[in-house]
């Protein structure tokens, strides 16, 4: 945490058990990939109720393993949404493929399955779905589409590990679907990412992408495809293990977080919850918002040491992704949420005193207040 801010962006304390979980690692020399990323990964395809779980070094290469695995290649397009993390499109265009963008919901922030169909070409070989802030797709209506034109669903969940819909999660109705272990996420392991599927062939092809082209994890095994170094640490396993047991945990005091903001803020002219729906087994990652006088909240959160952020650009915004759109490409959503996204103080160990502090602020300093 910046020392310029009492009340941090993100807070999270990984616990006790998961510092000495590595460190037990370490001194049975559990250093590399090994027995207990493999237990890891049996949980965690257990607790997400899919047949195979895989672990790599990030949500980002999850997901361009997961394209590598359809044969995804250079002029190949991928439909993806125009509100995402970069890292979205990055998987894509790492392998040389095109993202097509489609504009997300007027009301949530993912994307509208009713612009997918007008965006498939014959080069369209997936469409990626990316459930923002534990707030899921339309995943019946996509999953629709994708079998009526045969075009495999990849879904970006990095921001939504155990998050449902329903009695599923998140990430499990494609034929992959793909998570982060990154810092700011509900499951940290420092950095990692997750591929879970349905289909023995699929897993077994990208272990051996996750190894080099190997088929089994020995250095005397078969190499009989391109891959690459792409492996995850007993380490990092070992932190990811420790804090299984204590996801209930942070999963309620998330939703407890974004109660104590929609109690305080919903009432604000110019402030919109963008929130996960409780009532189908989603949980917020972020308390996320989209706010009309957002350079005045930001400049009233600073003054009194509370740390917020505006979010940054749509993915048809950034300069390495305009030069692919048509000249007629329009986002009128994607477009609001840029002007008025806002983060406010979260993460699975900040106090509910500090929401109510930062709800205290806000409403005291609304441009209303003074009129």
């Amino acid at each position: 945490m910046s020392s310029q801010y009492t009340i941090p962006l993100w807070n999270i304390d990984v616990g006790e058990a998961a510092a000495e979980g590595v460190a037990e690692a370490i001194r049975n020399r559990h250093i590399s990939q090994g027995a207990l990323t493999e237990a890891f990964e049996t949980e965690l395809a257990r607790m997400l109720d899919v047949p195979y779980a895989l672990c790599t070094t990030s949500g980002t290469v999850a997901l361009m393993l997961s394209l590598r695995l359809l044969g995804v290649e250079p002029g190949d397009e991928i439909i993806l949404p125009a509100r995402s993390w970069v890292a979205t499109a990055n998987a894509a265009m790492l392998l040389g493929a095109k993202p097509i963008l489609v504009d997300i919901e007027a009301s949530r922030p993912v994307i509208d399955p009713w612009l997918i169909e007008s965006a498939i070409t014959p080069r369209t070989r997936a469409i990626m779905p990316v459930h923002l802030n534990g707030i899921g797709c339309q995943m019946d209506a996509i999953g629709a589409i994708g079998e009526k034109y045969e075009i495999p669903i990849v879904e970006d969940a990095c921001q939504a590990i155990f998050s449902r819909q329903g009695a599923r999660y998140l990430g499990t109705f494609g034929r992959l679907g793909c998570f982060s272990l990154g810092l700011a996420k509900m499951l940290p392991t420092g950095q990692g990412g997750v591929i879970v599927c349905h289909d023995r062939a699929d897993y077994e092809t990208l272990c051996a992408l996750r190894n080099q082209g190997q088929r089994g994890g020995n250095l005397g095994d078969q190499i009989y495809m391109l891959g690459g170094n792409f492996k995850f640490t007993d380490m990092q396993a070992a932190m990811g293990l420790a804090q299984l047991p204590i996801i209930p945990r942070r999963i309620e005091h998330q939703l407890a977080l974004q109660k104590v903001y929609e109690d305080g803020l919903c009432e604000l002219p110019g402030m919109q919850p963008l929130s996960a729906d409780a009532t189908q087994g989603e949980h917020p990652l972020r308390a996320e918002w989209l706010c009309t006088w957002r350079h005045e909240l930001l400049k009233t959160l600073n003054n009194h040491s509370i740390h917020a952020v505006a979010q940054g650009l749509g993915l048809h915004e950034l300069p390495h992704i305009q030069p692919l759109l048509p000249m007629d490409a329009h986002f009128p959503n994607a477009n609001r949420y840029s002007a008025t996204f806002v983060t406010l103080p979260s993460g699975p160990e900040q106090p509910l005193e500090n929401a109510q502090r930062t709800v205290d602020v806000l409403r005291a300093n609304h441009p209303s207040a003074s009129l």
